[in-house]
């Protein structure tokens, strides 16, 4: 929403698992540099912790987002796992179910080894 607040993504690949911490708004401007950066981690056939703590707002292009990588992580033989949400992205994630498919986590676990949830 807010050009003034950019979009960062820092990875950190803890061997079990990798962690890409999203920071910022993501909307329909920043969600497809968001994919670029992720989407090929989600494809590892590993765990991927998408640490939201820093996230600020989501639409439904940032939603659908997270669907697609819970699909790529799944069929690369990986998951996907949410941590860290406030309370507004919690709230969008919870309207639209999305918390029935997506594991959320309140922070960032420690290491998830091993592919699947």
């Amino acid at each position: 929403m807010s050009e003034d607040l950019p979009l960062e993504i820092g990875v950190h690949d803890r061997g079990a698992d990798t962690v890409a911490a999203v920071v910022g708004e993501l909307d329909f401007g920043t969600t497809p540099r968001m994919l670029k950066t992720v989407e090929p981690l989600a494809a590892q056939g590993r765990t991927l912790v998408l640490d939201l703590s820093g996230l600020d707002f989501c639409d439904s292009s940032a939603l659908s987002a997270l669907v697609r990588l819970h699909k790529v992580a799944q069929a690369a033989g990986g998951a996907l796992h949410l941590a860290a949400l406030r309370p507004q992205v919690r709230s969008a994630i919870t309207l639209t179910s999305l918390d029935q498919l997506l594991t959320i986590h309140p922070q960032v676990p420690d290491a998830l080894g091993g592919p699947g949830r």
